[in-house]
């Protein structure tokens, strides 16, 4: 079977493995496409990102790219945090390098002025919580979000589609209105020709248990034929593989063909 991460951090962001340590343990492990997209900075009037896109961090890449070329596919890329309101700022940026790959993902939402990360931590996503009110508020924002990152035209995958959840217990994902919200998401994202990645992470999760997003958006992935792209959104030693197989299985028994990999913004077909 096929092993591909496509969603990949290292030390030059927050990893905890060097690019070169990464290969190493990715070719160990038998992966066969990789693809480093370490989070690119926030926006000068957002929270700070600890995120070193350096000379040094641009040219390591590229010679391990050269050096394992005959062992490893690997491709270089970026995660970007969308932000609305700073979308001509993001535009700038995204074109300052030339990437092969960029997942553009939502990490948090905004209520009077305040940005709220979703992702960080519990004690963020009840704060986030108390702010709104009541949790359908926050889920519609964040995939208004989603929207406005997809009718941008910047990016190449949605990452962890519906992370949104990370904290919840998905009481909500069987509400009508709920259902209405991702599929109006999903019409959007098909329209801007963009990938959606199945995030083999949430299953590390407590609350979520599973990957994102979950079956039955899947499903609807596959009814619109919106490709996939496949990362483990990993940081550590252990989730350089994580659950990368059964990411795999899944696709293949939703009938999925293949899943995309990427060079120079161009997409091509993994054969599953």
């Amino acid at each position: 079977m096929v092993k591909i991460n496509y969603h990949m951090h290292t030390t030059y962001s927050d990893g905890r493995l060097s690019p070169k340590e990464t290969i190493d343990l990715a070719i160990k492990l038998g992966l066969k496409f990789i693809c480093f997209t370490d989070h690119y900075k926030n926006p000068p009037n957002t929270n700070p990102w600890g995120t070193i896109f350096s000379e040094d961090y641009l040219n390591e890449i590229k010679e391990l790219k050269e050096k394992f070329k005959d062992k490893i596919d690997i491709s270089f890329g970026a995660e970007f945090n969308w932000f609305t309101n700073e979308k001509e700022w993001i535009k700038k940026e995204v074109k300052k390098i030339n990437y092969d790959f960029i997942i553009g993902s939502v990490h948090g939402v905004s209520k009077n002025g305040k940005y709220f990360t979703i992702t960080s931590s519990e004690k963020s996503w009840l704060e986030l919580f108390k702010e709104f009110g009541n949790i359908k508020d926050i889920i519609k924002e964040y995939y208004r979000e989603i929207r406005e990152m997809a009718n941008s035209g910047l990016f190449d995958s949605v990452g962890h589609f519906d992370v949104v959840k990370i904290y919840t217990n998905n009481d909500f994902e069987n509400s009508d209105w709920y259902k209405k919200e991702v599929i109006k998401t999903l019409e959007t994202i098909k329209k801007s020709g963009m990938c959606i990645e199945i995030n083999t992470s949430g299953w590390k999760r407590a609350k979520c248990k599973e990957q994102y997003p979950n079956i039955w958006i899947l499903k609807e992935i596959k009814k619109l034929d919106i490709p996939l792209t496949i990362g483990a959104d990993s940081h550590f030693i252990d989730e350089i593989d994580f659950e990368l197989e059964r990411a795999i299985e899944i696709a293949k028994d939703l009938r999925f063909k293949s899943v995309m990999k990427f060079k120079n913004r161009k997409r091509t077909e993994v054969e599953i």
